[in-house]
Formats: structure tokens, sequence, C-alpha cells
């Protein structure tokens, strides 16, 4: 079969999340294609193109079968791609999957008919089952991991897939068929331009606020360090890589693992340069040390709160202690260091407020440390979600595949069709104007402003930071 694999067009706010090849489709792409299918990508977030050039770039390749990942920041965005494909072309076999979908299946088919199937979690296996059986709907009983709709038009959401166990087992993405030339990317502070890889799936943590805790189910699996930096390697000898971004949710979960890892490129003499995702209670200066090493140049953490009582309630389990101690190994290690906070957590109090910028203000004082916070949003599937309908934030019924437009997106400036959490005492205006005054100012606004219109490539890059802007100084 001819088969699209496309990722929808960015959201407001997105700019930041352009630059680096979505590894998702990649995998499956390759998948397909070793199954014997004619596959292309179109990356429409990436090369930033509009709802129509994405549809027509799509429809030129008069594809029999068109695939569709999206998070929930571009999910409208990919539904209206989707309903204009199948206008244009009503024998089009619509599939989606990613986070969002998988995660609002059932919801996405009652609200989108267009769309014919959704692939849950992992699409490897599931999507090369779906088109061997296509379009005989009394076999699609059998195949594992989808939600359809069978010949009386009823949603059927079949039992789960199992997750892939041994990840060394499926083929590297199909990096030949991405333009990696429209991919300039650098890791943040070095002039390294950078590709994504991941060296596991899946993280063991329960965070209550996160989506991909809720995909994965908690469930971890590690790739063969070998076999991840042979495509490490492959990657700096065939397209001339020598950044990389570790999309691992946390890099640094079994310390055996990312220790093997370094020892591996270290044993190679690599010479690259990486950054990582880790969390504070899952680090040491050995694991620094070695990290920086072997080539880490950047690393994050998610320290999300500067209160304990809230860190609990998130189900983080991290201390302030191991965090200070994370982020003092990181920097005399000489890493670029990146924390990050949420503000309007569940049940958060303005003194808890007052301790997370606290301890922002004091991590920011820390050589080559940079600290920032965001509003936490709503995400389908998570703990967050529960306690936003529970507490009526959320409204019971409410539909992730309608349209939404949340009415104060403009005091953060961020995406208006996610929902944040809000609640009386912690409005978003009384929240935005403390944080301000207490962290921020107008030059830092005008400074981190700057910063971002220097990566601004187009026009339409350039007319969502001018609307961000003046949403952040209206408000």
């Amino acid at each position: 079969m001819k088969v699209i694999l496309a990722t929808a067009p960015r959201a407001l706010g997105e700019i930041e999340m352009a630059g680096l090849p979505f590894l998702g489709i990649g995998y499956v792409a390759s998948y397909l294609e070793k199954a014997g299918h004619d596959v292309v990508i179109v990356d429409a977030h990436s090369e930033n193109l509009n709802h129509d050039e994405t549809v027509n770039k799509i429809l030129s390749f008069n594809p029999e079968v068109v695939g569709f990942t999206a998070t929930t920041h571009n999910r409208l965005q990919a539904i209206k791609a989707i309903k204009e494909l199948k206008q244009k072309n009503s024998s089009l076999i619509i599939i989606v999957g990613g986070p969002h979908f998988s995660l609002s299946d059932v919801d996405a088919l009652k609200v989108v008919p267009e769309i014919d199937c959704v692939i849950k979690r992992e699409g490897e296996i599931t999507t090369k089952e779906l088109l061997d059986v296509w379009p005989d709907r009394d076999k699609l009983k059998n195949v594992l991991g989808i939600t359809y709709r069978d010949n009386d038009g009823q949603i059927i959401s079949n039992q789960d897939r199992p997750f892939i166990q041994n990840l060394s087992d499926l083929p590297f993405p199909a990096w030949h068929l991405y333009d990696l030339s429209k991919y300039q990317k650098r890791i943040h502070g070095t002039d390294f331009r950078a590709v994504g890889v991941i060296s596991a799936r899946g993280c063991p943590n329960l965070c209550t606020f996160c989506c991909n805790a809720a995909f994965s189910k908690s469930v971890l699996r590690l790739r063969d360090p070998k076999n991840f930096v042979d495509e490490l390697e492959f990657l700096k000898n065939k397209y001339g890589f020598q950044g990389f971004n570790f999309w691992d949710d946390t890099l640094t979960v079994s310390k055996d693992h990312v220790k093997n890892i370094c020892q591996e490129i270290l044993n190679r003499r690599l010479d690259i340069h990486w950054y990582a995702r880790a969390r504070v209670n899952t680090v040491d200066e050995e694991i620094i040390k070695i990290m920086r090493k072997a080539g880490c140049a950047r690393i994050s953490f998610g320290i999300e709160s500067g209160s304990p009582r809230v860190l609990k309630e998130i189900k983080k389990n991290i201390t302030l202690e191991q965090a200070k101690n994370a982020v003092k190994f990181s920097s005399e290690a000489g890493m670029i260091v990146s924390l990050n906070f949420i503000v309007n957590l569940p049940t958060e109090t303005m003194e808890d407020l007052k301790m997370t910028a606290d301890l922002i203000k004091e991590f920011n004082q820390i050589p080559n440390v940079s600290a920032s916070y965001g509003f936490a949003l709503i995400y389908p599937g998570t703990v967050m979600e529960l306690f936003a309908k529970e507490n009526g934030i959320l409204n019971k019924d409410f539909s992730w595949n309608s349209y939404y437009q949340g009415k104060k997106s403009r005091i953060t400036g961020e995406d208006p069709s996610v929902p944040y959490m809000e609640w009386s005492g912690t409005e978003l205006e009384r929240v935005k104007a403390f944080m301000v005054k207490n962290i921020g100012n107008k030059r830092s606004a005008f400074k981190k402003g700057w910063s971002k219109l220097k990566k601004v490539k187009n026009w339409n890059e350039l007319r969502s930071l001018i609307k961000t802007g003046v949403n952040y100084f209206k408000s």
C-alpha cells in the first residue's frame, strides 16, 4: 500500500518544538517498509506547513492510507486536515496515533467520523497488522491495540497490545525518509546541530500531570546500549550529526543503563555532544561525571515545585535536597542545566507558590543553571484530568476532540486549545502577577522574546511570536 505518515501542522506557541524529526512515525515507517509498503513521511510540524500546504502535499503522493500523529496541542490542526482529506478523497483510509489520540480514542471516533481507526500506544506491529486485514472489519477484532467501527458503526476498542519488550528487535527509524537538511535545531547553549534519538521507552514514575506516564502505563523498556550507540555512530557517519537530543523520558532511571551507554560512547571515541532529560533522584556525582565525560553538554530536570507538600500531591517522588544536589553536581561538571517548574498544580496555595518562586531564584544564582516555570496544563488520560473533572475545572463530558479555546490563554501566551488548571484563590492572573513580581520583569521578557525572535525562520513563525508577545503584555 501507498502510506503517508504525517505530523499535524503546528499549534500556537509550538515554535520551540520544531527542528527535530518525530521519531514515532520514523519507527512505524521503517517497520512498514520492511513489510513491503511504500511509505512517505510528511512532517508538517517541523516544516511549518500550514493547513492547505499539508493537505496538498499529502494528496500529491496519491496515497491509499494516511496516518496522522498528534499531540494534544495540535490535535485540532490534525482533525481539520483529516476532514478535508476525506472530503477530497473519500476512499482514503485515515488512521491516527500518538499520545493524544491513544488516550482519547473512543471520543475521537465519536466526534470525528472521518477517522477510520485509532492506533493505541506503540504503532509498529499494530499498524502493520491493521493494513494486513483492512478492509475486512470482521478480522479487525483480532488486531490488538486498535479502536475502530464495526460493520454496524459501533465503536469497538480492542484489548491493548502488549508493549514491545526487546526494543533492539526494531529497525532504526526510517532516517532516509526525512529530509534531514531541514532539521537545524541546536542543543541549547551550544553550536551543535542535533537529531533526536531514544535509548528507552516509557517511564516507571507516576507523576499525576504527565501524559507520557499514562501513554506508557509507567512501563519502562531499555534498548541494548550497544544497539543504541550503533545508531548514534550511524547518524554521525552517514549524516554528519555531532549533536544528539536523547528523548528518553528519564535517561538516568537505570544507572547501569546510562553507565553502559556512556562507556560505549567512550570506547568508540565518538566525540559527540548530547542533551539528556533526568530526574534528580536518579543521579549522583559519579553518574553526572561519566555523562559529562561521554559528551553530555546539557541536562534538564523537572523539579516542578518548591513545596514538599505539592511534590507529594503530584507523586513526583523527589526531595528538595535531591534537587539541590543534582543541580550542584551538574553545574560543577560544566553542564548547561535547565530546570522546569510548574505553577497552578492541584491544591497549590500561594504559600506553596512562594516556595517555588524562592527556589527558582536560588537556582538561578548558580552558574550554568536556568530555572523557568510554566502553567499546569490538563492532558487526557492523566490523574490530573480526573482531578479536574471531579472538581469542576473540566466538565465531566468534556470532549478532547471538539473545538476548545480557553478564555485566559492570553495570560500565559500559550496554546489556547489546551485547558489550564485553575481554581479559586490561585487564578491565572493572580499567579502570573505573583511570579512576575518575584522572579521576572519586563527586561527578562524582552530578553526571552529577542532570543525567540532570532530563531524565527518565516512569516508564520514571526506572526505567531508577535501574537504571543502582544498577549503577554496585555495580561
